[in-house]
């Protein structure tokens, strides 16, 4: 089950993305040789993304994408990378309700394709940004992994995460109002710290850490001291 899928307007163009941010907070990336930016995706000018970008990880599905094509799309460094696996129409377990339990899953069942993702952002010498529908969930995932080989603590990984719930409230309360299913919106929006606080400790309580877990899945050693520095 994705959560970032909600269906928007295309009509006309939202002034500002309310949830672009540096991944892991104002200040982890400081003094680092790159910035990397997570978001989500609205019909927004391209001004709206910071100048510097040389490099867009797209992660959604191509319904999503044919429902609101990215503003960098024309960019050269716009790139389509969904993160559910296109020959798999599962993006996780029936029994993966929660947010927690879903980020889990998708850590296991599409391994293939968060390779790929972290691969390539360990080629890419400059701004990146990583993006999907809502920027919470599967860029959620992303920023979490990205932010702990880091360095960052528990603390600041929940409060990165959760700031979406903030970003999003007026969005939220709509969403909620007009669903058909208020349970599973709920959990949907359950956007709180200790759901990406869970997902560490699992990644680090079965592989040891997040480097253990992107070794798991392939990346080198050189990939992975590229992704750190």
């Amino acid at each position: 089950m994705s959560t970032d899928a909600t269906a928007r307007p295309t009509s006309a163009a939202a002034t500002a993305l309310r949830n672009l941010r540096e991944v892991g907070g104002p200040s982890l990336q400081t003094g680092r040789r790159r910035t990397i930016y997570r978001a989500d995706t609205e019909v927004v000018e391209p001004t709206a993304y910071p100048g510097s970008l040389i490099a867009v990880l797209d992660l959604r599905r191509d319904d999503e994408v044919e429902r609101v094509p990215h503003p960098l799309a024309a960019t050269a460094g716009y790139q389509r990378m969904p993160l559910f696996d296109p020959s798999s129409a599962i993006e996780s377990a029936d029994a993966a309700v929660q947010l927690d339990e879903q980020y889990i899953d998708w850590l296991e069942r599409h391994r293939a394709t968060i390779k790929i993702v972290f691969r390539t952002l360990a080629q890419i010498d400059g701004d990146a940004l990583v993006c999907c529908s809502a920027g919470k969930d599967r860029t959620g995932v992303v920023s979490a992994l990205l932010a702990r080989l880091w360095g960052a603590d528990l603390d600041q990984i929940g409060a990165d995460y959760a700031a979406t719930r903030e970003n999003f409230a007026e969005r939220f309360a709509a969403e909620l109002a007009a669903s058909n299913d208020p349970e599973r919106t709920r959990i949907a929006q359950n956007v709180v710290p200790e759901i990406m606080i869970n997902v560490i400790e699992h990644i680090e309580g079965r592989y040891g850490s997040v480097e253990g877990y992107l070794t798991s899945i392939g990346l080198t050693d050189d990939e992975i001291r590229a992704l750190k520095h």
